[in-house]
């Protein structure tokens, strides 16, 4: 790969001293960059498009520079655009987990993805639509990590009743409900206690926020599972999908998530692991301090 778009998050701090980096490091190697325009802004004197037309324009992947949150906002740019090319993350800043390397792998990265040191990943997204009490409906935009109903502003909690494969599993007294796939199994589902899913386990997680009972528990399940989640009880509630709000779930309204027949496709250079990046990112092997 030697020519590549780029979208990166210009809010980060470190952001800028980061483009110019890996802009650097680009032309050292011969690998073209076509960036966004909002980028181009920020560095004048790269080639610029809208990332509607990387495809079109010659890119063969598509980087995404900030973190985390980054790599999952290019990925919806994308799929908005109808372009399948894919994603590799850069980070700057704090460690993410979802990323290739910070900067001081900037180089490495681009020589590996130069020199055809790298593999494709196809990752599960979910897809979702969310039912109005009225039995309207309206499909939601695919995502990578996560859909979450949360409970909106304001002191009481929701009553959620979930059914999987049109069978009733449980009614949960709570803050909300998590449905992520294995790459968001390292996001907001494991700040709340749910297990890591090593990226490619053919299963999505159910975690619930803040329960009112002992017995509600992290649930792992096949990703062919249909998850419908209904709102009984509450003030007022909202459907969020990578982080972005979707819509309002009222009482009465239902939100089903499947996994979507699409597929994010994420560069893996040679040598990465979800192993090393878990051991990095949680601090596993290392000594535990008094």
């Amino acid at each position: 790969m030697r020519r590549l778009g780029l979208i990166a998050n210009l809010t980060r701090e470190g952001a800028l001293a980061g483009l110019r980096l890996l802009a650097s490091e680009a032309a050292r190697r011969g690998v073209s960059l076509v960036v966004d325009p909002e980028t181009a802004a920020a560095l004048p004197g790269l080639e610029t498009c809208s990332p509607g037309i990387f495809g079109a324009v010659g890119a063969e992947a598509v980087i995404a520079l900030g973190g985390d949150g980054s790599l999952l906002a290019a990925a919806h740019t994308l799929a908005a655009a109808g372009l399948d090319l894919p994603l590799i993350g850069l980070n700057v800043g704090r460690f993410g987990y979802l990323t290739a390397a910070n900067e001081d792998g900037f180089g490495e990265v681009l020589d590996a993805l130069a020199e055809g040191r790298y593999v494709i990943r196809s990752r599960t997204a979910l897809a979702a639509v969310l039912t109005a009490p009225d039995g309207s409906s309206a499909p939601l935009h695919d995502a990578l990590n996560d859909f979450v109903v949360s409970r909106d502003g304001g002191g009481h909690t929701l009553t959620l009743d979930l059914a999987m494969d049109g069978q009733p599993v449980a009614r949960y007294t709570c803050d909300g409900l998590i449905v992520a796939t294995p790459t968001g199994s390292t996001a907001y589902s494991l700040s709340v206690g749910g297990p890591v899913l090593v990226a490619g386990t053919p299963a999505l997680v159910l975690s619930v926020i803040a329960p009112h009972a002992l017995t509600a528990r992290p649930l792992v399940v096949p990703d062919t599972t249909e998850i419908r989640v209904r709102l009984g009880r509450a003030d007022g509630a909202s459907v969020y999908g990578d982080g972005f709000r979707e819509g309002p779930l009222l009482p009465g309204g239902e939100l089903r998530v499947t996994a979507s027949a699409r597929r994010v496709r994420i560069v893996v250079p040679d040598g990465m692991t979800p192993y090393t990046s878990l051991a990095r990112k949680l601090g596993w092997g290392a000594a535990f301090t008094r």
